[in-house]
């Protein structure tokens, strides 16, 4: 049975979701005795299965017998099946040539004293020695120095965006309170808990010899494993070509050029950052990986890794030639219209959803992209179209009946969003996304100034069930207001900006709130700190009613 996998290098292991597991008949059995699942989360609920035979397309007639997945959670990415991991890929030498789209396995013989970056021409070449951690968890991890700290680092494919620790942060100079960092957001990892993060500019980081300066990086009270200080992540492999040599226990990789740590952010008060974005490394050569064969497959995969680094104009460019060569097959058309979606094109990217699904009209992913754009523009009735689709396909697809509520709830169709919320709640009781899923029920309830006793209960569980992120205040702060508690909102604010500082939303909410209760003088200064941040922060309180 043929499935989608996300290719993990900082995986330790293989993983399914339980959805996944269910639909390959596996059977499942506890976890050995000292095997614990972590990510920059903490710890997960797991269970241990086993497929008899396991191969990768383009391995040839190569297939793993009896490989080992942890089983556990619903959180994986659209249409995926799980995560690939080090008990797959450590099991050769693997290079990541994600900028053109490709993972190799390698298996090396008599390379012991060679560099293994056969590619690099007159690039100059970094390398990093590797530490063999255990069986159980063999994590890619290594060193670097940031602001002249050493730092240990976990290269991380499985992460979307680098990530560095409070404490490596701490020990570098950079604390969340500090003149030039910037509220990051949540983040989340494996296992339930969520996690603050802040934005800011570092002077200099080292790795293997090549040095990036003014990196903007993101950190966070994170948990790695190994006790990492950085997780090197998605951005840092697609701005470069990689090799793990673990014959040699070293990393090799070279520049490919452009930004590596590119953190462009949509939101206003992440954008008034005012550090400049890094220039690459000061070290390496800006050179592009030699240029990928001219087939649709190729081209898409390099129109992929272009998306991936918010370069949607050269991604929509390798689609169309995918689409020239090739248009028959619904991927192309399919990655066309996210990247068109993403460049502000909605009518170009709904005629390539169409043609995608067209070709495929199963498709599971396409349909609630669809779906979700069509909200945007008001098109209810098709986009309710899309979601039943979706519904007589997957049934019981947690995921996708999550994303589709919450699709109803960023276009503002609130009562729509409460509904399906209410469904998923009452459907999925124990999912390590519950939180989440009552805050995203308390705000569209406070949004529409209706049963505030149940928004407020929402808001109490969800803190009650999570963490208390700065996320889940703000939304209870929101609902102490509708109430009229205005005492109660200001603590949930201030709460909130203990650990987001420069949070513009809880600085302007505050000041609203202060108004409202006759602290008129701080009211006007924590509106102008939060309007200094994002300057036209007023505008989404008024969007939602909320400034009255």
């Amino acid at each position: 049975m043929n499935a989608l996998f996300v290719a993990d290098s900082g995986a330790f292991f293989s993983t399914l979701s339980l959805e996944s597991a269910e639909k390959f008949n596996m059977s499942l059995g506890p976890l050995p005795i000292g095997l614990e699942v972590r990510g920059a989360g903490g710890a997960a609920d797991a269970r241990l299965g086993t497929a008899k035979d396991f191969s990768l397309v383009g391995l040839g007639t190569g297939t793993f017998h009896n490989i080992k997945f942890v089983v556990g959670g619903n959180s994986f990415a659209t249409g995926s099946a799980g995560v690939i991991g080090q008990n797959v890929l450590g099991r050769a030498d693997t290079e990541y040539d994600l900028a053109n789209g490709f993972i190799r396995l390698f298996h090396a013989k008599d390379c012991v004293n060679r560099g293994m970056a056969y590619w690099h021409g007159t690039a100059d070449v970094a390398m990093v020695g590797i530490k063999y951690t255990s069986e159980w968890s063999p994590h890619l991890v290594g060193t670097a120095t940031l602001n002249g700290s050493k730092i240990r680092l976990l290269f991380d494919t499985g992460g979307w965006r680098s990530l560095l620790t409070l404490k490596a942060a701490a020990r570098a100079g950079i604390k969340p309170g500090g003149a030039d960092v910037v509220a990051g957001g949540e983040g989340r990892g494996i296992g339930w808990r969520s996690f603050e993060t802040w934005i800011a500019r570092f002077d200099s980081l080292e790795v293997g010899g090549e040095e990036i300066k003014n990196a903007r990086l993101r950190f966070g009270d994170a948990e790695l494993p190994d006790d990492a200080d950085m997780l090197l992540g998605a951005d840092f492999f697609l701005s470069h070509r990689i090799y793990v040599a673990e014959s040699q226990q070293r990393i090799y990789f070279t520049y490919n050029g452009g930004l590596v740590f590119d953190l462009k952010v949509r939101d206003e008060s992440k954008e008034a950052a005012g550090s400049a974005p890094d220039a690459g490394p000061a070290t390496a050569a800006a050179a592009q990986a030699p240029g990928a064969s001219a087939d649709a497959a190729a081209l898409r995969r390099r129109g992929a890794a272009s998306a991936g680094r918010q370069d949607f104009h050269s991604a929509i460019a390798d689609f169309d030639q995918a689409i020239n060569l090739d248009p028959a097959d619904a991927q192309n058309y399919y990655q066309r219209a996210l990247a068109r979606w993403h460049e502000r094109q909605p009518v170009l990217a709904l005629a390539d959803f169409d043609a995608a699904l067209k070709i495929k009209p199963d498709d599971t992913a396409a349909l609630l992209d669809r779906g979700a754009l069509r909200l945007q523009r008001k098109d209810e009735a098709g986009a309710r179209t899309d979601f039943a689709a979706i519904a007589s396909l997957v049934p019981r697809d947690a995921s996708l009946q999550l994303r589709i509520a919450e699709a109803y709830e960023r276009t503002g169709h609130f009562d729509e969003a409460i509904s399906r919320l209410d469904g998923w709640i009452a459907s999925y009781p124990k999912d390590d996304r519950i939180p989440t899923a009552l805050s995203r029920r308390c705000w569209s309830r406070v949004v529409m100034n209706k049963n505030l006793d149940l928004a407020l209960a929402d808001c109490n569980a969800s803190l009650s069930r999570g963490e208390r992120s700065s996320g889940f205040l703000d939304n209870r702060a929101m609902a102490w207001l509708r109430l009229g508690k205005f005492d109660k909102s200001i603590a949930d604010l201030k709460a909130s900006l203990a650990l987001q500082p420069k949070s513009a939303w809880a600085l302007y909410a505050l000041g609203l709130v202060e108004q409202k209760n006759g602290m008129q003088a701080q009211a006007d200064k924590d509106k102008q700190a939060a309007m200094k941040i994002a300057p036209s922060i007023g505008e989404q309180f008024k969007d939602f009613e909320l400034a009255q």
